[in-house]
C-alpha cells in the first residue's frame, strides 16, 4: 500500500510537493483553542511525514520559490526598513537591534553548551524567533562549507528539523508571554495603559471629521427651516458643524439642483445635501430643519479609492492635516489606512508615513484634488512589474555572491538575503516612481504565501528521511533550548523598551511582537489590552527584523562552524 502511493510521487515528485502543499493547508487551519499552526509550518510538517518515503526533490525549484518569498517579503517592508534609520523610528530600531542580538547570542550559547552542530544550531535559531527564511540562508551557507555533499546535506536537514521541533512554542510561548506574563512583569494593566494611550493620541468622538472612520458615513437631506441660515454661505454652516466636519454637498432651489461650493448662498426653504459621519449629519440637520426624501438630490456618484501616501505627508499627524488650510477636505473622509497590510488606528494623533495606503471616499472631483496634495491614486490593476521583480532578484542576488574567506570559511550574504534586500529597495522606491515596480497587493501575498510553504514542504521532504534520527539525538534539549531562546530575548527587550527607552508598554509589546516577526502576537496583546494601538509599535520591528535575523541563519552556521 505505502509503496503504491510512494512509487508515483517518487516519479513525479513535483505532485509531491502539492500533496505537501494541500496537506500542510490542511493541518494548519486545525485550531487548538485561538491557536493555530498555519499554513506555512503546517507545510513544513506535511514535508518532514510525507519525506519519510524519500522522495527526490530539486534543488533550484526550491531555491527559485524562496526567492520569490524573500523579493514578497523584502517588498511589503521596504518603506518601513528605511524608516526605521531615521526620525521616530531611532527608539524602534534601538529596540529590535537588542533583541535580535540577544536571540542570537542566547542560541549561539545554548548550541555551544549542547554541542549542537552548525544545521541544529541555525533550526534553533530560526524556529525559537520564528524566522523561517533564516533557514534558507542557513542552509545556502551550509553549502559552502568545505564537506563532502553527504554531510552538507545532513547539516541542511538538520536546520529542518530543529526548526519544526522549536517553532510551535515559538510562536505559542511569545502570544502567551507578551499577552499575558510581560504586562504583569512590568505591573501594568494593559486596558488601561490602551486607553491612556488612546487619549493621548485624541480618540475622541467629539474631534472626528476625517479621522472617523470608526463610523459609517452617510449623505442625509434636510430642508432649511432655520432663517437664520438665509442669506449665509454653505462654509459658514459647515464650520457651525464644529469639529465633525460636516460638508454640504449639493442643493435644491426650486427644481434646481445645485453643486454646493463654500461660497454658494442659502435661502430659507432649500434643500441641502449634508455628508459626513451619520452622527454628526444627524446633529447638523437637526438645526438645519426637517429632513426629506429626495432621491434625485440624493442621487450623486460618490467614489472609493486607495492613494499611496507620498513623502509631503510623511511625519504628519491626521490632525495636522485636518487642520492644514492648504489641503481643502471638502466632501472627503477618511475610511482606512494599511501599513505592512495591518490596518492601523485612525486617531487624530495617528502619524501617517511614507507608503501607507489611505482608503478615501468622497466625490471623484474631490479626491482627485486631494490625492495631488497626499499621494498617488492607485489604479486598480492585476498588473505585476514582473521586469522590476526578474531585476531586483538578480542584482541583488549577485551583490550577495561575493563573500569573504576566512581559514575554510565563506562568509557573505549570499544571494537569498540579496534578493530580499534587491525586494526591499524596489518596495521602498515604488511609492516614489509612479509605474515602477508596481504589484498588487494579491499577488504579492500569493508570492509570499506560496514561496515560503513550498521552501518548506520541500526543505520537510528532503529533511524527513533525517527526522527520526536527529528527533532521537536532539529532541528533548532542543526543545528546552528552543522555549528559553524563545522567552530570554522578549524579557530583556520588554524592560529596555519601558525602563531604558521610555516608550509606552502597549507600544513596547507590539514592537516586540514586531522584532519577532510574529503577528499572531501582535493580535494577541490587541485583544488582551482591548486596543488595536500596538499596531503602532509594530511595524517599524517588524520591517527591520525580516532583514536581520535573516541575515542571523547565515551568521550563527559560520559562528558554529
Amino acid at each position: 500500500m505505502v509503496e503504491a502511493i510512494a512509487g508515483p510521487l517518487r516519479q513525479y515528485p513535483e505532485l509531491a510537493v502539492f500533496l505537501v502543499l494541500a496537506v500542510g493547508y490542511w493541518i494548519g487551519n486545525v485550531r487548538f483553542g485561538s491557536f493555530a499552526l498555519g499554513a506555512v509550518t503546517g507545510s513544513l510538517f506535511a514535508g518532514l511525514l510525507i519525506g519519510q518515503l524519500d522522495i527526490p526533490v530539486s534543488g533550484p525549484a526550491k531555491s527559485v520559490l524562496f526567492m520569490l518569498f524573500l523579493f514578497a517579503n523584502g517588498y511589503t517592508v521596504g518603506p518601513q526598513f528605511f524608516r526605521a534609520l531615521k526620525g521616530d523610528g531611532v527608539r524602534s530600531l534601538a529596540l529590535t537591534l537588542v533583541q535580535c542580538i540577544c536571540g542570537l547570542v542566547v542560541c549561539v550559547l545554548f548550541a555551544r553548551l549542547l554541542k549542537l552542530d552548525p544545521g541544529m544550531a541555525a533550526g534553533l535559531l530560526s524556529g525559537s524567533l520564528t524566522q523561517s527564511p533564516a533557514i534558507g540562508a542557513a542552509a545556502e551557507t551550509i553549502q559552502k562549507l568545505p564537506l563532502d555533499q553527504m554531510e552538507r546535506d545532513r547539516l541542511v536537514a538538520h536546520v529542518v528539523v530543529a526548526d519544526a521541533l522549536t517553532y510551535v512554542f515559538g510562536t505559542s510561548g511569545a502570544i502567551l508571554f507578551l499577552s499575558r506574563v510581560a504586562p504583569r512583569l512590568l505591573g501594568v494593566d494593559l486596558r488601561q495603559e490602551a486607553a491612556l494611550l488612546e487619549a493621548k493620541m485624541g480618540i475622541d468622538s467629539k474631534r472626528s471629521g476625517m479621522l472617523s472612520a470608526y463610523r459609517p458615513l452617510t449623505a442625509r437631506a434636510y430642508r432649511v427651516d432655520d432663517p437664520a441660515l438665509h442669506g449665509h454661505p454653505v462654509a459658514e454652516l459647515e464650520i457651525q458643524s464644529g469639529p465633525q466636519r460636516v460638508s454640504v454637498t449639493r442643493l435644491r432651489r426650486g427644481d434646481t439642483i445645485i453643486q454646493a461650493m463654500p461660497q454658494t448662498m442659502i435661502e430659507t426653504g432649500d434643500v441641502v445635501v449634508l455628508s459626513g459621519r451619520r452622527l454628526a449629519v444627524m446633529n447638523t440637520g437637526a438645526r438645519v430643519g426637517e429632513e426629506v426624501e429626495d432621491q434625485q438630490l440624493l442621487t450623486f456618484p460618490v467614489a472609493l479609492v486607495s492613494i499611496i501616501a507620498s513623502g509631503v505627508v510623511d511625519g504628519k499627524s491626521l490632525r495636522e492635516l485636518t487642520d492644514a488650510p492648504s489641503l481643502d477636505l471638502r466632501n472627503v473622509y477618511l475610511r482606512r489606512v494599511v501599513r505592512l497590510g495591518q490596518e492601523i488606528p485612525i486617531l487624530p494623533e495617528t502619524v501617517l508615513q511614507q507608503g501607507d495606503v489611505l482608503d478615501l471616499v468622497g466625490g471623484e472631483a474631490d479626491l482627485e484634488r486631494v490625492a495631488k496634495h497626499v499621494g498617488r491614486i492607485l489604479k486598480p490593476s492585476s498588473a505585476t512589474d514582473i521586469g522590476a521583480v526578474g531585476i531586483a532578484i538578480v542584482v541583488g542576488g549577485l551583490l550577495g555572491i561575493p563573500s569573504a574567506v576566512l581559514g575554510d570559511l565563506h562568509i557573505g550574504l549570499g544571494t537569498s538575503v540579496g534578493a530580499l534586500l534587491g525586494g526591499v529597495v524596489v518596495g521602498w522606491l515604488s511609492p516614489r516612481i509612479a509605474g515602477f515596480g508596481q504589484a498588487p497587493r494579491a499577488a504579492i501575498d500569493f508570492m509570499r504565501d506560496i514561496g515560503l510553504a513550498a521552501f518548506l514542504g520541500i526543505n520537510g521532504l528532503q529533511a524527513g528521511p533525517h527526522f527520526v534520527a536527529a528527533f532521537q539525538e536532539f529532541g528533548g534539549v532542543v526543545l528546552l533550548a528552543g522555549a528559553v531562546c524563545t522567552l530570554f530575548p522578549l524579557l530583556v527587550s520588554i524592560f529596555f523598551g519601558v525602563r531604558v527607552l521610555r516608550m509606552n508598554p502597549v507600544l513596547v509589546l507590539g514592537a516586540c511582537a514586531g522584532a519577532q516577526t510574529s503577528t499572531p502576537s501582535l493580535a494577541a496583546v490587541q485583544e488582551s489590552s482591548g486596543s488595536p494601538v500596538a499596531i503602532l509599535g509594530y511595524t517599524v520591528p517588524y520591517a527591520v527584523s525580516q532583514v536581520i535575523l535573516t541575515i542571523w541563519g547565515s551568521v550563527i552556521v559560520g559562528v558554529m562552524t
